[in-house]
């Protein structure tokens, strides 16, 4: 197995500020000494909890280099969660900077701002098995650890650069969060390729328009994105201006929509490449060149993979028949963190290929007759939220922690081709104010795994066996919620540009909740997500032709609807 190493044309570039393959070098090897300095060991994963920025990404790069396993930690994620995180995966060590000292006090704590200069700072010839440990939600209601191995790191290098031309001196755009694994795509394997890396700030990573700018003023090379962030960027740039240099778009994490495809077929010159592949087996496992595709296949596996199709029994199956994609080869993670048996179940050998061991991914999917796969949607209750992998249990465990709830079933359903929306159902004895679930909630899930709507119903219809009949959850009677807690738009006297504001608004609302909508009403209490929100945005410019400004384009900047529509009609007494 040989080693990588970053390339002499690898830049970073972040918030405007390149840093050449020589100032790389210089940081590492301070973060080398650091690591010296406090006797790092391979034997355990260090925490890596940084601010985006290069340092982060170079503190990984020396972590890989010194042989020692680390963990990357999300700061946007609830602090719980974090020390859940931590304290699961066995962590002594964590990495951050100054200003997060508190939240990590009850461990060995090393500040990055402490790393001094060092000529040669020695290298420990030893690795670890392991590289890194991701996170992903757990059936169980915590989130399960995945040990990814440095072998299968590497293979995923050498498989995805075999089928994408990562060309030094082309350039990438790292928009994924730290936490979702297809970042080390954009990040540490573009450097190792001798790529530069253009780090997309927090603010350029949720604003599609500052992520359009960019991306046209970088003159990005290669994306990656999933399709409900692409879908974000054609709803902000119907001609997908901003793409006209990109070469590559790899779109992956979740279904790709065919129409979302004709569109970038449509308005760009770029290769278009469908990527598939779950953590446990790093990253992507799968590849399809879509370019010149009717279709949205998941294509073949990369070098070293396998992938079988196989029925009930586990017993491979005929080509074309639909099955569970199972996945083996050098890919594939040693397994869960503390939870043999959680691996034992997942990691397995299958009937007829006693000597093989396989991931079960609980993908649905079939082999074409060209040979290659397609993926048809899920077995059990696990859903991708924009990219996430979520399991619908893990929420409901925290639902019903909750003091007033005494059951709960969380289902998601589509607001379109390219997003979807968890919606809550509870029983209880009483009233509860959405929002006040929804605070609770956000106190240990992360933003994207909080339910856009909750209803509260009489019981639950079971099954034969006395368990929740999920198929029948709609079939239960909702007790209208009698608190007031909103004023009707009817009853507030408002400008005819206000009633119009909206009732833009409105209109590009899922139709689950547009009738409901009220001034005062908060955007999460009706499931707005940032694909709607940015459809609304467009569709509130469009209707009185003028420009949210760049700060305003965030949900977090309205509050409530209310809030929005004043905001609208201050623009336009501005331009009058």
């Amino acid at each position: 197995m040989h080693r990588y190493t970053f390339q002499k044309s690898s830049a970073i570039i972040f918030e405007n500020k390149k840093m050449n393959a020589f100032d790389i070098q210089a940081q590492m090897s301070r973060t080398v000494s650091l690591f010296n300095e406090n006797a790092i060991s391979i034997d355990k994963p260090i925490a890596i909890a940084l601010d985006r920025s290069p340092k982060a990404i170079i503190v990984m790069l020396t972590a890989i280099e010194y042989g020692v396993p680390f963990l990357p930690i999300d700061l946007s994620l609830p602090i719980d969660r974090i020390k859940y995180i931590i304290s699961d995966a066995k962590v002594d060590t964590i990495i951050t900077s100054k200003s997060q000292a508190e939240a990590f006090g009850v461990h060995n704590v090393i500040f990055i701002e402490d790393a001094a200069e060092s000529i040669e700072p020695t290298i420990k010839p030893e690795t670890s098995e392991l590289i890194y440990l991701l996170y992903t939600s757990g059936s169980t209601g915590t989130p399960k650890g995945v040990a990814v191995t440095r072998k299968g790191f590497y293979n995923f290098i050498d498989g995805i650069s075999e089928i994408i031309d990562f060309s030094p001196q082309k350039v990438i755009a790292c928009l994924t969060t730290v936490s979702f694994d297809i970042f080390f795509l954009e990040s540490i394997l573009a450097l190792y390729k001798g790529l530069t890396v253009v780090l997309a700030n927090e603010n350029e990573q949720r604003n599609p328009r500052l992520m359009a700018k960019l991306i046209e003023d970088n003159k990005i090379d290669m994306i990656q994105m999933t399709p409900s962030r692409m879908q974000l960027l054609v709803n902000h740039d119907k001609e997908l201006s901003c793409l006209k240099s990109v070469k590559e778009i790899m779109i992956g994490g979740e279904p790709f929509p065919l129409s979302l495809l004709k569109v970038l077929q449509n308005k760009t010159k770029a290769k278009i490449y469908n990527m598939y592949g779950p953590t446990e087996a790093t990253i992507w496992s799968t590849v399809s060149d879509l370019t010149n595709k009717e279709r949205t296949d998941i294509g073949r596996p990369i070098i070293n993979t396998d992938i079988y199709i196989v029925d009930d029994s586990l017993y491979v199956i005929p080509n074309g028949q639909a099955g569970e994609i199972c996945i083996a080869g050098a890919g594939l993670a040693k397994g869960y963190v503390e939870r043999s048996d959680v691996t034992n179940a997942s990691f397995i050998y299958l009937p007829q290929q006693p000597d093989t061991r396989v991931y079960r991914t609980g993908d649905v999917g079939r082999q074409l007759p060209d040979g290659e796969y397609e993926y048809l949607g899920r077995i059990d209750n696990q859903v991708k939220i924009r990219g996430h992998r979520v399991e619908l249990e893990e929420i409901e465990t925290c639902l019903n922690q909750f003091k007033d709830i005494e059951q709960s079933v969380v289902i998601i359903f589509e607001t379109s081709e390219t997003d979807k929306m968890l919606e809550a159902f509870y029983t209880s004895k009483k009233n509860i104010p959405s929002q006040d679930i929804a605070n609770y909630l956000s106190q240990s899930l992360p933003e994207y795994m909080i339910p856009a709507i909750f209803k509260r119903v009489e019981n639950f219809i079971q099954t034969a066996n006395g368990k929740i009949d999920r198929k029948r959850v709609f079939e239960c009677i909702e007790i209208k919620d009698d608190i007031v807690t909103s004023t009707d738009a009817s009853s507030v006297e408002m400008s005819n540009i206000q009633k119009q504001a909206l009732e833009v608004i409105s209109s590009n609302l899922d139709t689950k909740v547009s009738s409901e909508v009220t001034i005062d009403l908060t955007f999460s209490s009706i499931g707005l997500d940032s694909i709607t929100f940015i459809k609304i945005i467009v569709a509130l410019e469009s209707v009185f032709d003028f420009e949210f400004d760049d700060e305003m384009l965030l949900i977090t900047k309205f509050p409530t609807i209310g809030t929005m529509i004043d905001y609208v009609q201050s623009k336009i007494e501005i331009k009058e």
